[in-house]
């Protein structure tokens, strides 16, 4: 690569703790190339060439941000704010730009590497023709194990260039696992957001469970699963307790007779909203408005 010799990518500024270590691994499977720490960097995206601040990275990229925050863009596509714990993976030959804003200050750990190992992780899509951006806490956690592997410490068994090599791939692959879990909580998160909403709206019969499954692109057994597993409940129990607490309101808001709150919400009639409401709440319906109402006129 053309600009393996610019001085901005291979140097390190003081802080907390330091990394500034040349060829720290050296196998004939893989090498990690430099690994430096820069501490309250004012750098900006001006610190690369006009007109667009973007240069290829040499080798592939890691950089894990440790303080403030920065922008970040690339020629994948990929842009946004890095912030403490913000992990860039970027691919040999991207063009990237990153720093923070004007007048701010940003601390970051990063890392050149190279290889056959890492050529045959990129063939399996890691990181892939879209650089990748990972989001890692603690921060503490990760930060440690790196330094352990780029620097180990002289009261440290002795092990062999292989032996780390292994390790930082293993850092890797324990932070790619990291992520999925990250994204698949999130994501079960707005799913179960998404069904209690519809499960909240309606009435106890209407629409149907395997109606609401349909909408959300699944059978009613698939649904009903990862509902109780999500929830602890079954669909039916959490609508049938979240229409007790809708008939609770109109209990206190309202003048309507038991009969006609059953109807309104979908109940057979007022024994079977009785019945599920003693369960919930833990008295009778009309035991719940003479009390409640009892207390506000107090």
């Amino acid at each position: 690569m053309g600009n393996e010799g610019d001085p901005n990518l291979y140097f390190s500024t003081p802080g907390p703790w330091n990394v500034n270590v040349t060829r720290p691994i050296h196998s004939p499977l893989g090498q990690i190339v430099y690994a430096g720490t820069k501490w309250g960097s004012q750098a900006t995206h001006a610190h690369a060439a006009p007109p667009h601040f973007m240069r290829p990275t040499p080798h592939f990229l890691l950089v894990l941000t440790l303080e403030g925050k920065a922008g970040y863009r690339d020629g994948t596509g990929l842009r946004g704010t890095l912030q403490p714990g913000s992990l860039i993976w970027a691919a040999p030959g991207v063009n990237q730009s990153y720093g923070p804003n004007p007048g701010e200050r940003w601390s970051e750990l990063f890392l050149w590497f190279r290889g056959p190992l890492f050529d045959a992780w990129q063939a399996g899509g890691f990181p892939g023709e879209r650089s990748r951006h990972l989001a890692l806490s603690p921060l503490n956690y990760w930060t440690d194990r790196l330094r352990r592997i780029l620097q180990p410490s002289s009261e440290a068994p002795a092990e062999s260039e292989l032996a780390r090599l292994c390790h930082f791939q293993q850092w890797l692959a324990d932070a790619l696992q990291f992520e999925e879990k990250r994204k698949e909580t999130a994501e079960t998160l707005r799913w179960r957001e998404q069904a209690e909403e519809k499960l909240r709206t309606g009435r106890l019969t209407d629409p149907s469970l395997e109606e609401i499954a349909r909408s959300m692109g699944m059978s009613y057994s698939a649904f009903r699963k990862r509902f109780v597993q999500t929830s602890g409940k079954s669909p039916g129990e959490y609508r049938a307790d979240e229409i007790v607490r809708r008939a609770c309101s109109l209990l206190l808001e309202s003048n309507e007779t038991l009969a006609a709150i059953a109807a309104d919400l979908g109940f057979h009639d007022a024994f079977h909203l009785s019945k599920r409401f003693k369960q919930v709440v833990g008295m009778s319906p009309q035991e719940f408005r003479r009390q409640n109402r009892g207390r506000s006129g107090n």
